[in-house]
């Protein structure tokens, strides 16, 4: 019986061979051991990529989704546009502003192999206002070149090498 409510959550090496969102969540868990900054973003991360793997991505397009932790005690909460399908499909980026300047997009794809579903993440990159850097369409590009790579052998992407 296949359970249509639970979407893995992966990272795979880019074109580069460097799993770069993994990396960075290595990263930040490391930061957030002795960066009270970085703790917070790391647990609204972790909530965000929890919701991802049981929301269906339908429920989670187009609206504003609540996102609350409990930090030092305190709850604090985030509302804004989680999940973005970007305009090259089936790419879609996973949001998170940092602040008011610097916003992280994690760029992903949906994927189903052996019954199982599962979001692959590829991409991230920091957007920033000031100065205006936006990465979107060279990593949305980036990431649909990977969805074609995976779709055409999911197993060697999926099961890993060895």
């Amino acid at each position: 019986m296949m359970n249509i409510n639970k979407h893995n959550i992966i990272t795979i090496s880019d074109e580069n061979n460097e799993d770069v969102v993994g990396n960075f969540f290595i990263q930040l868990a490391q930061e957030s051991k002795y960066s009270e900054e970085a703790k917070l973003h790391l647990m609204f991360l972790q909530s965000a990529l929890n919701l991802l793997s049981v929301q269906p991505l339908e429920d989670l397009l187009n609206k504003k989704t609540e996102i609350t932790i409990t930090f030092n005690g305190y709850p604090r909460t985030k509302r804004y546009e989680l999940v973005k399908l970007l305009k090259v499909i089936p790419i879609y980026e996973l949001r998170y502003a940092m602040n008011k300047n610097e916003h992280l997009r994690f760029l992903f794809f949906p994927l189903t192999y052996e019954n199982t579903s599962n979001y692959i993440f590829i991409k991230y990159f920091k957007k920033t206002l000031i100065p205006n850097v936006d990465e979107t369409n060279t990593m949305r590009d980036l990431t649909y070149e990977m969805y074609r790579k995976v779709c055409s052998n999911p197993g060697y992407y999926l099961e890993g090498e060895d």
